[in-house]
């Protein structure tokens, strides 16, 4: 439990300084070679929502980008992210939006009654726990019967991280020349087989999904000719629901889709 608190602790820190500094946001605007993959991460989440929507739990909401969506479709919105930080910029970014609240809260103990949302959004999260499981669960819990999940998670397995594995001791000689480190907080991959063993656990149904971020031209090119990289790349964002396990080894991310099954 205490190592669970200083991992939500690290975490909440890593974003504070993150959401403060307006490269988060950053992210979402113009599309480029370090930012096109959070683009069509949304993309596929909004993909999989229904086109209309009813009381939308965004756990893990950052600075609320996708507040706006949800609204268009009809839904209302709930934001929660555990770093005051990514609150405070979602709350000044809503300012506007009617239907549309922010609060600072943990993924893994919801402040929600039971069954009391229509549908949850849960981008970028997953890989910051130690464990889906209790995050999994809490989803489940505050979903009403028939209710849907969206999940999104990077993978465990992929081209480009057999390609970086292989380079790392290259890697590692070139960040102490450079002076580069690695990330503050380390993120956990799953296959989309071991993400839905997780939700089956927890009580929820696995009712589709995509592949997002292919990148079939794999590193050191994608490092070393990124624009180019990129317009390789993204043509086969296309193949986002195949089934084909060696495509789907050319993706780096999986969003799934869950449902919670509907009272008996």
């Amino acid at each position: 439990m205490a190592s669970s608190r200083r991992r939500d602790a690290q975490v909440a820190a890593h974003f504070d300084v993150e959401a403060r500094s307006g490269r988060w946001d950053a992210l979402y605007e113009e599309v480029g070679p370090r930012t096109y993959q959070f683009h069509v991460r949304r993309d596929r989440v909004l993909e999989l929502l229904p086109p209309h929507l009813g009381h939308v739990l965004d756990v893990g909401c950052g600075t609320g980008i996708l507040a706006g969506p949800v609204l268009a479709r009809g839904g209302t919105y709930l934001g929660i992210d555990v770093s005051p930080g990514m609150i405070e910029e979602a709350r000044a970014r809503g300012a506007g939006l009617s239907g549309a609240t922010f609060r600072v809260g943990n993924i893994e103990a919801l402040p929600l009654g039971d069954g009391s949302v229509d549908q949850v959004i849960c981008l970028a999260v997953i890989e910051y726990l130690a464990t889906p499981d209790r995050a999994l669960t809490e989803i489940a819990r505050v979903l009403r019967p028939g209710g849907i999940a969206i999940v999104t998670a990077p993978k465990r397995i992929h081209l480009e991280g057999v390609m970086l594995a292989l380079t790392s001791p290259l890697r590692r000689v070139a960040r102490a020349v450079v002076g580069k480190r690695a990330p503050d907080v380390r993120r956990i991959g799953y296959q989309p087989s071991e993400l839905d063993r997780h939700a089956r656990a927890a009580g929820l149904l696995p009712d589709g999904g995509s592949h997002y971020y292919f990148t079939p031209v794999a590193y050191p090119f994608t490092r070393a000719f990124p624009r180019l990289a990129m317009r390789v790349d993204l043509p086969f964002e296309r193949w986002h629901a195949t089934h084909n396990p060696l495509v789907g080894f050319l993706a780096q991310g999986y969003v799934a889709r869950y449902r919670r099954p509907a009272a008996a």
